[in-house]
Formats: C-alpha cells, structure tokens, sequence
C-alpha cells in the first residue's frame, strides 16, 4: 500500500533538499519586488541591491570576493561555463581538459565537448574507493607542462560519496599551471569548502542541494581566470552569463548557505553517527551487500550508497517508495562487466547477478529514528525481492 505523503520517509537529499522555512521567509520578503534587475527604476534598483546583497554574502560565506561570484540556472550551465569557457579562451592552443572518472555528466560531457571544439580531454584514474590518482595525474602534467590545462575534479560524489582531497589537487594543479575547477554541487554545506584554505580556481554549486530553491547556481571564478562566455545577448553577470537574472533566487541561495555553514561542525558529526549506524544495519540485515567507497579515506557525512546483488534496481526503489521510503539508486543489469552506472564501474564494481545500487541521504531533519525504519524497509524489500528475482 502506498503510504500517504504526509507519512512517507525522505532520504534523498542528494537529489534535492527540501527547502527550509528560513529560506522561504527570505525570499517571501522580497517576492512583491520581483523586478527586473537592469532596470533604472527604482522597484529595478531595489532588485538589483537585492542581487548584489547576495552575492555579497555569498563570497563572504565562501571566503571569495563579491565580484568571483557569477549567477547562472544551475550547477550543469555553471559546470559548462567552467569547462568550455575555458577551452573557448584559448583557442588554437590545444588546451587539455583532465576530469575524473567519477564526475557528473556535467562536467564528461562538457569535456567531450570542448574535444570537438580543440581541447584534449583525458579521464583521471580512481582507486576502488573512488579517490583519484595523484601520481597519474602528476605523470600527464610533466607530460606538457607548457600546455593550457584544466583540471576538474568534483569535491564530493553525488553518487558513492567520496570526497576528494581537494588541497592536495589544488597544490599539485597549481605547481604545473594548471586551473582547477571543482563541481562543490554536493559538497557545499556538508564538507569545508573555505577557498581561502583551499584556493580553487574555479567552483560551481547549486542552491537546491542544500535548502535553497531551484534553478540558482552559481560559478565562483578566482583572479586571474580568463573564460569566454557560452551564451550572448546581453551584459549580465558581466557579460559572463547573460539574462534576465534572478535576485529572489539569490537571495534564496544566501539563506540556504548561511544556514548550511552555521553549526557544521554539528551537524557533520552527528550525520556521521547516522551514517553509520545505517551501514552497520544494513551489513547485518541485508545477506550480500556491499556499502560503495565505505572504505574510501574521506567521504560524504551524509550518504550511503549500497549495493545488493541478485536484486533488481527497479523493484527496490520501487517497493521502497510503497513503503513511504523516499531514495534514488543506479538502474542494474546483469552483466560481467558492469552494473549499470558509470560510476560503480569505474570503481570495479561488476555483477554478473542484477544488482541493486541504491542511495540514501539524509538531511538537518533525518533522525536516528528515520535511519532505523530505513534499515527496517530494506531488509524486507531485499528479502522479498531477491525471493521474487530468484
């Protein structure tokens, strides 16, 4: 029977977190002067402060400049301009483009583009825990150390969870020459992404990840970056991004942050806690299944990813969701080599079984009693789907 909304368990915050009363009332006070920012007007001008206060307190949250801050619809266009932006800054040069195996589509597919318009593009290595390659990385940019390079390389996976050291990438990006940009999309909020400790050069993230509205991101662009925009028509966002902007998403966007930022350290910790009582759940309950990257050496405080063979993808989310447990997952075939997701694969997991990857995340609202009933539903959905699989 499916459960009634009101009584349904959400744990899928990777995908979106619900946006949070404080973020609501911010942007309710401005929502009767939504305006056109570029207008000369005063209801315009009103707008326009109402955009530049959040910008402001945007880089003031990250550790940036208010003018490294450019607005775009989200964290896929602010990851696009990052990449392309770049290879379309230095043309007839053959600039290289390094990503991750594990990246978001954003970002391999930006890459494969910026192939077709000059780039080289090449995919970083990872460990069976998700955690990329230095010495490789290292190896490529000896290779050509006069080339322009960029490296991208998510801060955490929206995925597994892993969390890259981000530090280290900066350092030894920087000792080549080399730019570096990082999807912070599901980082931001959950793991210290202070640029002034560490000072990437690029970094895209989205609102809606953590409390704030959709269809905000934005692309934080450090001194010294040259980029060429992807869009034309207008001068907003100097010229970087151009239309109509949107200073009541803005604003939306600051309240999340701020939100996100205070009590961090808190709620890291305790998040952690749930995490792994949830993996310690499920390793006792659930015959055969496997927690992705649990072994990685940094990883999301608040994401599982689990997998469970001889089970179908679509049959757990599926039994899942009637049993008011709200998560995302991988779709699963079987096959020798690969189980579905390009990311599983890149870190060795294969099943020639169906296998189930599913996914919970949780939220400031998720309780230790939301992670038992959690591990309650899986045990019997994995039970009664293996049963019917078999």
């Amino acid at each position: 029977m499916i459960q009634p909304e009101q009584e349904r368990l959400y744990l899928d915050y990777a995908a979106t977190w619900p946006m949070r009363p404080e973020v609501w009332d911010a942007m309710g006070a401005e929502l009767r002067h939504g305006f056109n920012p570029a207008s000369a007007h005063a209801p315009g001008r009103r707008a326009h402060r109402c955009l530049e206060v959040a910008r402001g307190r945007i880089a003031d949250l990250l550790g940036g400049p208010r003018s490294s801050i450019y607005f775009t619809g989200g964290g896929t266009q602010s990851d696009n301009l990052a990449i392309l932006g770049f290879v379309r800054a230095n043309p007839g040069r053959s600039p290289r483009v390094f990503v991750s195996e594990i990246e978001h589509k954003a970002c391999l597919e930006a890459a494969d583009r910026g192939v077709v318009e000059g780039a080289r593009a090449a995919r970083i290595p990872v460990d069976r825990s998700g955690t990329i390659d230095l010495a490789w990385l290292r190896r490529e940019l000896a290779a050509d150390p006069d080339a322009p390079t960029l490296i991208s390389v998510m801060w955490a996976n929206n995925e597994i969870g892993t969390v890259q050291a981000m530090g280290d990438i900066v350092e030894l990006g920087h000792e080549y020459g080399a730019l570096v940009h990082t999807d912070a999309v599901q980082a931001l909020g959950k793991v210290d992404c202070d640029l002034e400790r560490t000072p990437v050069d690029l970094l895209s993230a989205t609102a809606h990840k953590l409390g704030g509205p959709v269809g905000i991101g934005l692309l934080y662009r450090g001194p010294g970056v040259t980029l060429e925009p992807l869009s034309y028509g207008g001068g907003q966002e100097r010229s970087m991004w151009p239309g109509t902007q949107n200073p009541i998403g803005a604003t939306g966007f600051a309240a999340a942050l701020a939100l996100a930022l205070e009590g961090r350290e808190a709620e890291v910790a305790r998040w952690t806690g749930l995490r792994d009582h949830l993996e310690a759940r499920i390793r006792a309950e659930v015959p055969d299944a496997r927690i992705h990257a649990g072994d990685a050496p940094l990883r999301m405080p608040n994401l599982v990813s689990v997998g469970i063979p001889g089970c179908d993808s679509g049959a757990v989310l599926v039994s899942l969701d009637f049993e008011g447990i709200a998560v995302s997952g991988g779709s699963a075939c079987g096959s020798d080599s690969s189980v579905g997701s390009d990311v599983l694969d890149a870190i060795g997991i294969t099943s020639d079984v169906p296998y189930a990857a599913v996914r919970f995340s949780f939220g400031h609202d998720t309780t230790r009693a939301d992670i038992d009933a959690a591990a309650d539903a899986l045990a019997r959905v994995a039970a009664r789907v293996v049963a019917i699989t078999a």
